[in-house]
């Protein structure tokens, strides 16, 4: 039972610290405009290679959104840059993003393990700067997205995350 124990502590400690707190919010004078954002199987879900992922959010108020990845090895990517939403639920890819096959999707691809996925919301449009781009450690990726949401004078962040298996 002790063994037990201690295996669910280490799987609980290889999961990606996500998410921003009471503290993180008043440090980074956050507003909690973001809700219910997740991948559509669940935070921590697993996708297989080549699956198709869609991640929904709640809005409280309209404003301009950004979706940033950033892998295990920490390779980051912006998916989405300043798209410009009414309040209320919404899903990313928007159901209007279409390719010759129809309904746009985020393909799942390499590397395997755990991606974190955050996003960054502001009540204007965050000026066009080259961020999130190559490899980045928790504190770069943290750095990036202060400098990302500026002055804006109201910006939130949601984080979450899912996993890629074989």
């Amino acid at each position: 039972m002790r063994f037990l124990g201690f295996f669910l502590l280490l799987l609980v400690g290889c999961a990606p610290q996500v998410g921003f707190g009471d503290k993180e919010r008043r440090e980074w004078g956050l507003q909690p405009v973001i809700s219910d954002f997740a991948p559509d199987r669940g935070e921590g879900a697993k996708y297989r290679l080549r699956e198709r992922v869609f991640f929904s959010f709640t809005l409280s108020q309209p404003g301009y959104v950004t979706l940033v990845t950033m892998d295990p090895d920490g390779t980051t990517v912006v998916l989405e840059r300043n798209v410009q939403l009414p309040a209320g639920k919404h899903t990313f890819p928007l159901a209007a993003d279409r390719n010759a096959q129809g309904q746009a999707a985020y393909l799942v691809v390499p590397p395997l393990g755990p991606s974190r996925f955050r996003l960054l919301y502001t009540s204007t449009p965050a000026p066009s700067r080259e961020l999130f781009r190559g490899k980045l450690s928790n504190e770069e990726f943290n750095r990036h997205t202060r400098a990302y949401l500026g002055e804006a004078p109201v910006r939130d962040v949601a984080e979450t995350w899912m996993e890629a298996v074989p």
